[in-house]
């Protein structure tokens, strides 16, 4: 009887004890719960275990979401149900992980068409940015495009290009084949405006002005003009020079002035031909400078009738030379044209043709003159402007080309180091053992093991 009861009392005891732990328990798992809860919410964790870290943000667009100080707006149109929803919301959310100052509202366009309307969208996912009363349409969920939108309207304000004019150059207003108005249409969209000028009736260059375009003249420039033109850039003036084979000389004391020459005659490229281009006047270029300009340009681009510049010797006032554009070996620069390219084949003759690799364009660069935050001055010579003309420039990588050109020449140096991130393929390759074996396996082998697993089973506990 003695032992019966201390049996219960141990009993009755452990009990309680029993009570008390799993009351410790449960108040434990509710405080950890709460707690995880308040640090989730302050904190934002992400890892990208993906081969080429494409859900990451890169270093660039990371530094412009840190320096932002200003509110901006995000309006994304897209449905609830689309399927580019999850990915639109992905690449918001990682942007927003890095700044607090983006407010994003995803809007059903099918709910707003007075929004839709006011705002001129066009397709499902189009991201509106904004800023005051600057506002950029972003239409592809890249981080390219959005970051470039962020910077756009970012900008204090916009950057004003000098257009020179007097000369039959080509104009970003006008619509002909031989002009610049699709490029032009894209330069506005990051946020430049355009001056024309004509250096007959204006002497002198605006001050605010972020870069002048010399594009393509057609006729000689007056002693004076070619005088304004060269106190501009003696004065640390940004240039691009778009060249031409057959007027180039109109110039020529503007090229002295920066070091370089024309090599007067057309480049040849028989390459041309292997990409279906009758006309080997077509100059190919893949080989592009290590420079940002060239890190953005991701693919061919196509220059009609070119002309190869080249480096003057022991050429002073400290510029610093890289070609940006060089054609292949066995590329040359022909000297006696027929007045077709049909009439004849071009060979190249020794002695009277350059041979090659040739460049094609140069970038010129030095810290500018009495320059107290040395600012770096930036010139651009392309010896062929067809290839931003409405017609040549949806040809290959033109178009990225002229845009990381424009965007280095106005200093905007995080437009053009933005990568383009693509998923890596990973494919899984096998024979025709190897997947007759996978296929067994699953459909004989491991329904087999598994029966034979709960056989066993039942046998044990039936023993």
């Amino acid at each position: 009887m003695l032992s019966d009861s201390i049996k219960m009392n141990i009993s009755q005891k452990i009990r309680r004890q029993l009570k008390l732990q799993n009351i410790i328990f449960y108040l434990l798992v509710i405080i950890v719960v709460v707690l995880l809860a308040q640090l989730s919410l302050k904190t934002n964790i992400r890892s990208d275990w993906t081969a080429n870290n494409r859900h990451n943000l890169s270093d660039t667009t990371i530094g412009l979401l840190t320096q932002l100080d200003q509110a901006i707006t995000i309006q994304a149109f897209i449905s609830p149900s689309s399927e580019y929803r999850p990915a639109l919301e992905s690449l918001l959310s990682s942007y927003q992980s890095h700044n607090k100052q983006l407010k994003v509202s995803y809007i059903n366009p099918d709910f707003s068409p007075d929004l839709v309307r006011e705002l001129k969208i066009q397709q499902q996912g189009e991201m509106v940015v904004s800023r005051g009363d600057k506002q950029q349409h972003v239409f592809d969920l890249s981080e390219q495009s959005l970051t470039n939108a962020l910077i756009t309207v970012s900008r204090q304000q916009a950057q004003q290009l000098v257009f020179i004019e007097g000369h039959g150059e080509r104009s970003p207003l006008n619509t002909a084949n031989y002009d610049l108005s699709v490029w032009g249409d894209q330069l506005k969209q990051k946020g430049f405006k355009f001056l024309p000028l004509n250096l007959v009736e204006n002497n002198k260059i605006p001050d605010n002005a972020a870069a002048v375009v010399i594009a393509s003249p057609e006729t000689a420039w007056l002693d004076g003009e070619i005088d304004i033109m060269k106190n501009y850039i003696d004065n640390g003036g940004n240039l691009l020079w778009l060249a031409e084979p057959d007027n180039n000389q109109a110039l020529a004391r503007l090229a002295e002035q920066l070091g370089l020459e024309f090599i007067p005659s057309v480049v040849i490229d028989p390459n041309a031909e292997k990409m279906g281009i009758k006309d080997p006047q077509f100059v190919l270029i893949t080989d592009y400078a290590n420079h940002p300009i060239g890190q953005a340009t991701s693919g061919v681009t196509v220059f009609p009738q070119a002309i190869a510049i080249e480096q003057i010797p022991n050429n002073h006032d400290n510029w610093q030379y890289l070609p940006l554009l060089t054609t292949q070996a066995n590329v040359w620069s022909e000297t006696a044209l027929p007045k077709k390219a049909t009439e004849q084949p071009f060979v190249f003759d020794l002695g009277y043709d350059t041979k090659g690799p040739l460049n094609i364009g140069y970038l010129l660069s030095r810290t500018k003159p009495n320059s107290e935050k040395n600012t770096e001055q930036r010139i651009v010579i392309i010896g062929d402007g067809d290839f931003l003309s409405n017609t040549y420039l949806g040809n290959g990588s033109n178009l990225e080309l002229g845009m990381a050109i424009m965007n280095w020449l106005a200093g905007d140096d995080a437009l053009i180091s933005i990568p383009v991130k693509t998923t890596i393929d990973n494919q899984l390759e096998l024979n025709q053992t190897q997947s007759l074996f996978i296929g067994l396996g699953f459909l004989i082998v491991m329904p087999l093991l598994l029966l034979g697993i709960g056989l066993w089973l039942w046998w044990y506990r039936r023993k």
